[in-house]
């Protein structure tokens, strides 16, 4: 399955406080997050919900350099980079909503970044959804097709100039 985007978020409370990502239906998201390195012993979790109210956790793991998995979710730590990045597999317009990306720090209040998840849902001319290739395979005909023209009438201006020129 391709990736779709990733995003690093910045853990650092005060500088950033919410990010808003966006994914596809039916591919996978992988959300990075980076973390104080002095917290590379401590548990990491994803949560989905607000977190002034109840966050139910997704994945949570205390494993280091090794990968969590539950269910479509993915937690892997990466203690070197102090980072940790969240997969989430098979995307759908339920997956919309607002998740935390957490590290616990016992007895203090956690470092976590909001984020706000958007799923769009592909369509093609039927109705139905797209396979997962087929926005990247229009988009980057749209792009060539477009280059390709452009070129054309850079050359044929060039000719005239030349043509007008040479008289």
């Amino acid at each position: 399955m391709k990736i779709i985007w990733t995003f690093t978020l910045l853990m650092i409370p005060g500088v950033v406080s919410s990010i808003s990502v966006t994914g596809y239906s039916g591919r996978e998201i992988i959300i990075t997050c980076k973390y104080d390195r002095e917290y590379t012993a401590n548990e990491k979790y994803f949560c989905k919900g607000q977190w002034s109210t109840i966050c139910s956790d997704l994945i949570k793991t205390e494993e280091k350099n090794k990968a969590a998995h539950s269910g479509r979710f993915s937690l892997y730590d990466d203690t070197r980079a102090a980072v940790f990045t969240v997969t989430i597999r098979d995307l759908s317009e339920q997956d919309s909503g607002t998740y935390q990306c957490g590290v616990d720090k016992s007895g203090q209040l956690d470092s976590y970044t909001e984020v706000n998840l958007n799923i769009i849902t592909e369509t093609n001319n039927h109705g139905t959804q797209s396979p997962s290739s087929s926005s990247f395979s229009s988009g980057s005909s749209l792009i060539i097709s477009v280059s390709v023209l452009l070129l054309l009438i850079i050359t044929v201006i060039l000719l005239v100039i030349v043509t007008l020129w040479r008289r």
